[in-house]
Order: structure tokens, then C-alpha cells, then sequence
């Protein structure tokens, strides 16, 4: 509802986040070209007491998927299924980071999906509990244990788990 931001020029949005969780922004105004760009990005907000929720290591993905011909370095801002680049906070394996952990630390994975299909997430030899979902946790009664959770197109999943010695 309001006018494009000029290129080269900003506009601040301000707004109080009342709700802990983990959540995406991206455009909307020429989003394919604007995402396929790398303008997404996630945020966190922190619940006030910070012993809720907490865990040794804390760990945050965004998922999203490019069409770049061989030779070029701009992507196909048209494609919308065939992509042949797929990153994690934009970095393409083997530019991607490992996750370091200690044996018996407990670990949060957040993964937002900002491709166009859904996607499965496992951890080899270990199990989790879905612990947040679209920006809200989970209550602990209602969470659930799996293998490999799927994150949808525009979906954000948490997990937890208790990491095991290994290198995984």
C-alpha cells in the first residue's frame, strides 16, 4: 500500500515484536526477482526471560533454491521449479559451516524455507522433537518426536535434540 522504495534509498519499518519465536521477511513487491536476488532474511526474537527456551547451541537456516546458468553470475529471476543451486543462508555446499557441538549439548535447529518446494530435514543418528513451528514454540506436552521433519514452502520448524558423540 505504499509507494516502491526508490533504488538507492531506504525506508525504516519499526514495529514491536511481542512474540518470541523465529520468523522470515522477504518482499512483496517483485518478489521473484527480489528473492531470487538474496532479499530474505530471518530474525529472532528472544523470549524476555532468557532462561525460557534455552539451550546450549543455537543454530538458524534459511533455505532457498537458484537458477543460474553455467558462466553467468545473475540468476533466472523467472524460474519457478527448475533450480539448480540450492543454499543454506545462501552459502552452496561445501561453502556451508558445520554445525560444532559438545557431546550432550542441547541443540536448536530453526529452518525457514524460502524455496518453492518443501523440503525434509534430517539429522543423521539422531532424533528430535519438533519444538516450533511458524514463529510460536510449541508447548512441551503437545510436541512430538521425530527422524525428519518436512518444511513446506514458506514454513518455519524448530528442533531440539541432545547431541550424541559422532561426526555427523
Amino acid at each position: 500500500v505504499q509507494p516502491a522504495i526508490a533504488p538507492g534509498k531506504t525506508f525504516v519499518y519499526e514495529f514491536v515484536a511481542r512474540h518470541a519465536g523465529t520468523f522470515m521477511y522477504h518482499p512483496h513487491s517483485d518478489e521473484m526477482t527480489q528473492i531470487a536476488m538474496g532479499m530474505m532474511g530471518l530474525w529472532i526474537t528472544h523470549p524476555k526471560d532468557p532462561r525460557q527456551h534455552a539451550v546450549d547451541r543455537d543454530f538458524a537456516f534459511l533455505l532457498n533454491a537458484y537458477d543460474i546458468a553455467p558462466g553467468n553470475y545473475t540468476p533466472n529471476v523467472n524460474t519457478m521449479l527448475d533450480f539448480n543451486l540450492w543454499t543454506i543462508n545462501s552459502r552452496a555446499f561445501p561453502g556451508t559451516d558445520p554445525m560444532v557441538v559438545r557431546k550432550d549439548d542441547r541443540v536448536r535447529i530453526r529452518m525457514g524455507n524460502l524455496t518453492m518446494t518443501n523440503h525434509p530435514f534430517h539429522i543423521h543418528g539422531h532424533r528430535f522433537e519438533v519444538t516450533g513451528t511458524d514463529g510460536g514454540w510449541i508447548p512441551p506436552a503437545a510436541r512430538w518426536p521425530e527422524v525428519t521433519v518436512d518444511v513446506g514452502v514458506g514454513q518455519m520448524r524448530a528442533i531440539e535434540f541432545d547431541a550424541i558423540a559422532g561426526d555427523w
